[in-house]
C-alpha cells in the first residue's frame, strides 16, 4: 500500500505502540542457572546438562554475572533499580521449553521506570500529527522532534530452546512437513525490556530500537545480533480515534528480524486495523507473525494474559536484596554513552548536531574518528568529520563491510586530509587517492606520490599558461570585462586541462582574477 494511503489512515487513527525487546546476554558464558556455555549455533543439543534440560532433581544456581550486567543496563536506561526481588515460574508448554516452564520474573523485576530519548526527522509518516494521551513533543521548524520513550522495566529470565521447521519456504512455519528443537539455547540468560505505550509511528519504533541497540552495545553486554537472534523484538500495536485517549484492542507482532521488518511490519498492522475498524469490524486481541516475503501479518494464536501463565515464586531460590552500595558498585561500570558522546564530540570537537549524530550511532565509527582527531588534532575534526560521512561511508556501504574490517585506518584518513589542506593535492584529487587507499590499504602520501599526483602550485608556472590561454582566447576575455562573469569557469577549466588536471585551483582562480581585471 502507498504511502498516500498511510498518510491517510494516520488523519483519522492514532497507533499506540508498545515494544518488548529480548536481549541475550552473550558477555557472560555460561547460561543463566548452569554452567553449560553461551554460544551461537553449533551441533544441536550439544551444549546442555539437566537443568537446562529442567531433569527432575536438577535445581538452578543464578548467575550472578548476568544479574550484575541486568542492573547495569536499568542504570543506563535511568531505570528504578528495586532493593527486592525475585524469580517466578512462568507456566506455558511450548515444545522449546524442556522444563514446561520458563524461570522468569513477574511483579518484581530488577528494573523499572526508566527512559530512553528518541530522536526522529520531521516530515511524512514519521511526525507525529498530534497526541491525545499528554506524551506530545513540540516539534522544531523543520519537523524534528524528540520523544520520551518510558520504560515500563527490564526483567531477567531464562530463554528458550530454537525451533527449526524443515520441509518449509526459507524455514519458515508454513508448510514445514515437521519441526525439531535443538536446545543449545535453553537456559541462555535473557533481559526483557518493556516500553510504555508512549510510541506513536513505526519510525519512533524502529529509532528507540536502534538506539537501544546502542545502549547495550555500548554497556558490551551482548552483541544485539538479530540475524543470529541475540536481539529480537515484538511489537504491541493498537489504534484509537484522533483525539480520544481510550486504547484499543491491541495485537502483538513477532518475528520482525531487522529494524526495518519492525518498522513494516508495523506500518501493515496500522493499514490492516484501520481497514477493519473502517469497516465496522473488531480488533482481536492476538499474535501474529510478520511473513517478510509476503510483506504480511498472519494470526499465530490468541494472546495470552499474565494470569493464563499462572505466575508463582520460584521456590528453588531465595529472594535477592540489592544494597546501595552493590548498587552503586554496578554504577561504577557505566561507559559514556551515546547521548553523552554525541554531546560531548559537539563540544570538545566542534562538530554540527548532524555530524555528531551519524558518527555516534556507530560505536566502531566514533572510535576511528576519534582517532584519527587524536593525530591531527582539533582543527581537522570537521574535515575529518566530512570524509568519514561521505567517502569513508559510502565505501563501507558498498562494499558492505564495516569500518574495522576496511583497509583504511585512522592515520590514512588524517594524512589524506592533511594532503588537501597543505595544497599538495585538490579534493578532487583526494577522492581519487581514497578510492585507491580503500582498495590497496597504501598510505595516501605513497599513492600520490607515485601516481604524480601533487598539485602545482607555484605562482609563474600557472601564470605562464593562464597568459597563453588569455592571449588565445581574445573574444571570451572580451566578454567576460562586458560582465559575462561566468566564462571564469571556461579559463579555470581550460587551465586545469592544459596543467593535467594538477594545478591548485585556488591559484589558478586568484591569478585568472588578476589578469581578467587587469
Amino acid at each position: 500500500m502507498s504511502k498516500d494511503r498511510l498518510l491517510e489512515v494516520l488523519e483519522r487513527w492514532e497507533p499506540v505502540i508498545g515494544l518488548e525487546i529480548h536481549t541475550e546476554l552473550t558477555s557472560t558464558r555460561t547460561k543463566m542457572f548452569c554452567g553449560c556455555e553461551v554460544a551461537f549455533g553449533g551441533e544441536p543439543n550439544t551444549r546442555v546438562c539437566p537443568v537446562c534440560l529442567g531433569m527432575p532433581g536438577a535445581l538452578p544456581v543464578p548467575n550472578q554475572y548476568a544479574i550484575e550486567q541486568t542492573v547495569l543496563a536499568g542504570l543506563a536506561t535511568e531505570c528504578t533499580i528495586a532493593p527486592h526481588s525475585l524469580f517466578h515460574r512462568k507456566q506455558y508448554f511450548y515444545p522449546d521449553m524442556p522444563k514446561d516452564y520458563q524461570i522468569s520474573q513477574y511483579d518484581q523485576p530488577f528494573c523499572e521506570d526508566g527512559q530512553i530519548l528518541v530522536e526522529v526527522d520531521g516530515g511524512g509518516v514519521a511526525q507525529r500529527l498530534d497526541v491525545a494521551d499528554g506524551t506530545g513533543v513540540t516539534p522544531a521548524e523543520d519537523g524534528s522532534y524528540t520523544a520520551r520513550i518510558g520504560i515500563t522495566r527490564i526483567h531477567l529470565e531464562e530463554d528458550t530452546g530454537k525451533m527449526v521447521h524443515v520441509g518449509g519456504s526459507e524455514g519458515r512455519l508454513a508448510g514445514a512437513t515437521k519441526s525439531l528443537v535443538d536446545f543449545n539455547r535453553a537456559g541462555t540468560p535473557l533481559i526483557e525490556l518493556v516500553s510504555e505505550p508512549d510510541i506513536r509511528t513505526p519510525e519512533e519504533a524502529r529509532r528507540f530500537a536502534q538506539k537501544l541497540r546502542l545502549i547495550w552495545l555500548s554497556l558490551g553486554i551482548s552483541d544485539c545480533s538479530m540475524e543470529e537472534g541475540s536481539m529480537r523484538v515484538d511489537g504491541n500495536i493498537s489504534l484509537r480515534k484522533r483525539g480520544t485517549v481510550e486504547f484499543g484492542v491491541k495485537a502483538e507482532v513477532k518475528n520482525m528480524n531487522s529494524f526495518k521488518s519492525l518498522h513494516d511490519a508495523l506500518v501493515y498492522e496500522i493499514l490492516r486495523q484501520a481497514e477493519l475498524l473502517d469497516s465496522g469490524g473488531t480488533v482481536v486481541q492476538e499474535t501474529r507473525h510478520w511473513d517478510v516475503g509476503a510483506k504480511r501479518t498472519s494470526a499465530l494464536r490468541s494472546k495470552e494474559a499474565a494470569h493464563d501463565y499462572r505466575y508463582f515464586p520460584e521456590p528453588d531460590m531465595t529472594p535477592f536484596e540489592f544494597s546501595e552500595e552493590f548498587i552503586d558498585g554496578i554504577r561504577q561500570r557505566l561507559p559514556e554513552l551515546p547521548d553523552a558522546k554525541k554531546i560531548r564530540f559537539m563540544a570538545t570537537w566542534g562538530l554540527p548536531v548532524h555530524d555528531a549524530t551519524v558518527l555516534t550511532s556507530d560505536l566502531e565509527m566514533a572510535e576511528f574518528f576519534e582517532a584519527a582527531v587524536t593525530i591531527g588534532g582539533a582543527e581537522r575534526a570537521k574535515p575529518i568529520a566530512n570524509l568519514m560521512l561521505n567517502d569513508l561511508a559510502a565505501h563501507l556501504n558498498a562494499a558492505g563491510i564495516s569500518v574495522t574490517a576496511s583497509k583504511v585506518v585512522p592515520a590514512m584518513v588524517d594524512e589524506l586530509v592533511a594532503l588537501v589542506e597543505e595544497g599538495t593535492i585538490s579534493g578532487k584529487q583526494a577522492k581519487d587517492v581514497f578510492t585507491e587507499m580503500a582498495e590497496t590499504g597504501d598510505a595516501p602520501g605513497a599513492i600520490v606520490e607515485i601516481r604524480g599526483l601533487k598539485q602545482v602550485s607555484d605562482t609563474g608556472a600557472i601564470e605562464a599558461v593562464v597568459d597563453r590561454i588569455i592571449a588565445e582566447n581574445p573574444d571570451k576575455v572580451e566578454g567576460y570585462r562586458s560582465g559575462r562573469t561566468g566564462l571564469m569557469g571556461f579559463f579555470v577549466g581550460q587551465v586545469m586541462r592544459e596543467m593535467g588536471g594538477q594545478a591548485n585551483p585556488a591559484v589558478v582562480n586568484e591569478v585568472l582574477g588578476r589578469r581578467l581585471s587587469s
